[in-house]
């Protein structure tokens, strides 16, 4: 079995010396045998593996060098080409084969400690919000390493909300996820990781009575399963909204930070908003918080559209009597398809949206008709230089690269495979002829069939809809706490001077059409 073979073992342990005696040049050529090793084998569970040591040796590479700059923007790219191409072999053995037993506890294994790893990548590139939502399902399997790495993130998390009742929430959660993981039997904890998270909880509770401190702690009780069913349609319309705000929260989609670990109905609301803002006493209108409501209402109107389009079953009356051909493919037509398509299209445009924010924040010098969120990162631009200085601004500039298929190294494909699909099929529908096929059945026939068509399953479409509106999130929110990091260095340099506030009130419910 994949799991007993001796040259793997062998190539671990060769990592792991390289790492324990710092040798960063013999990391580098580990990490490119792996690779090759990977390349040259058949086997998706060893394909995986020696992906997984190339990568871990190159971000240990990384770890030991302090690499920035480019230099450290192509170091990451490949772990991320590395990172995805080891997730996607074990995605690929999960789905061919059945396992039970000692070759499931060893898949998990090895399953879950990449998604750590992978997320420890997210998290140095500060796409917390992602590493979070991807590493909160091995949390709830209980897997340790998983559990303590994602308490890690919660405190970052934390420390970059504006909202400081969310943030004592996300720490008081943090402590919780840290006393389970510093009292687990998981082996997967080794002791130093143990040490690690001990010294974290320690920060929280201080030395003085911690033992009595961490026994008041209660355990932890927000890591659930994602419910399967939300929709109600056909009841009444306290039933659905009911129904909407269930999927929203089970799903991460409200513009609440809290969301991220909280899948509870007590956090379906949408609180988000910009910080506290110095601007000149020459500004009279509160332009950026105009520009900012209207990016949440164009997404939390995508976000309705998308769920009504998925779960809405019945057809529309706009649709009867559309005279329509029969081609025999069994295509997805009506309403309720077109309501995601227009969401879709209309959650492309936020990122411009956010590019048009950060070109007028930090007086970029592009002109509005022509900014875009893949402008304001051109090669010569300002923006760069901000974002080696907030790490956070930087992590949007890390989803640009996702969303645009951009890299500044050869590894054109560590790029996200999903956001590079979503990518494409936008391109299609936008400029030639997508189907969507409510039947996987079909697609490979209709390809030949119809060759004006692109095809996709309705199924498909869904699911990377679904994850172009958590990115849109993700984005949406790094975009307050990037701007957070700028306005406490703003209020820095006016420390000596006192600056007049104003209070913004709230946009009545009532108000809205």
């Amino acid at each position: 079995m994949w799991y007993e073979n001796d040259q793997l073992s062998e190539e671990s342990a060769a990592c792991d010396h390289a790492l324990d005696s710092k040798n960063g040049e013999l990391l580098l050529k580990l990490s490119d045998e792996c690779k090759v090793m990977a390349e040259q084998n058949d086997h998706l569970m060893l394909q995986a593996k020696h992906y997984y040591n190339s990568f871990t040796c190159l971000s240990n590479y990384l770890y030991i060098n302090h690499l920035e700059g480019t230099e450290r923007d192509e170091v990451i790219e490949k772990i991320l080409f590395l990172c995805r191409k080891a997730l996607r072999k074990l995605d690929e053995y999960n789905q061919e084969k059945e396992m039970y037993d000692t070759e499931l506890s060893y898949y998990k294994g090895m399953y879950y400690s990449t998604v750590v790893n992978y997320c420890n990548i997210l998290g140095q590139i500060g796409r917390l919000p992602m590493a979070i939502f991807v590493l909160r399902p091995v949390a709830v399997e209980r897997f340790g390493m998983g559990l303590g790495n994602l308490a890690l993130k919660l405190t970052q998390y934390g420390r970059l909300d504006y909202d400081s009742g969310h943030r004592n929430i996300l720490f008081y959660k943090t402590t919780q996820l840290l006393k389970e993981v510093i009292n687990s039997k998981d082996s997967n904890v080794h002791f130093s990781a143990r040490d690690q998270f001990k010294e974290e909880l320690v920060k929280f509770l201080g030395e003085e009575n911690f033992e009595e401190r961490l026994g008041e702690i209660p355990k932890v009780d927000f890591l659930h399963e994602v419910p399967e069913s939300f929709a109600c349609f056909g009841m009444d319309d306290y039933s659905e909204e009911f129904s909407y705000r269930k999927w929203i929260t089970s799903q991460c989609l409200a513009l609440n930070t809290l969301n991220d670990i909280d899948y509870s109905s007590d956090v379906d609301h949408d609180p988000l908003h910009l910080p506290n803002m110095i601007a000149s006493i020459k500004e009279t209108y509160p332009r950026y918080h105009g520009l900012f409501n209207q990016m949440k209402q164009e997404y939390v109107s995508a976000r309705y559209m998308i769920f009504d389009g998925m779960f809405n079953l019945n057809t529309h009356f706009s649709d009867k009597d559309v005279f329509l051909v029969n081609t025999f493919d069994y295509p997805a037509y009506g309403l309720n398809i077109e309501k995601i398509k227009s969401a879709y299209r209309s959650l492309y445009s936020l990122f411009d949206r956010i590019g048009f924010f950060l070109n007028e924040y930090y007086d970029l010098g592009i002109n509005q008709e022509k900014v875009s969120f893949g402008k304001v990162w051109n090669k010569n631009s300002k923006l760069n230089d901000y974002a080696e200085e907030n790490h956070i601004l930087k992590a949007l500039k890390w989803i640009k690269k996702d969303l645009y298929s951009n890299a500044v190294s050869e590894y054109k494909e560590y790029i996200d495979p999903i956001l590079n699909r979503t990518y494409e099929i936008r391109n299609i529908m936008e400029h030639r002829y997508l189907k969507i096929l409510d039947s996987s059945f079909m697609i490979d026939e209709v390809d030949k069939i119809d060759e004006l068509a692109s095809s996709i399953t309705i199924k498909e479409f869904h699911e990377l809809a679904l994850n172009l509106l958590r990115v849109c999130r993700e984005s949406m929110i790094l975009l307050v706490m990037a701007i957070k990091i700028e306005e406490d260095k703003r209020n820095k340099s006016f420390s000596e001077k006192i600056i007049p506030s104003i209070t913004l009130d709230q946009f009545e419910d009532e108000w809205k059409k």
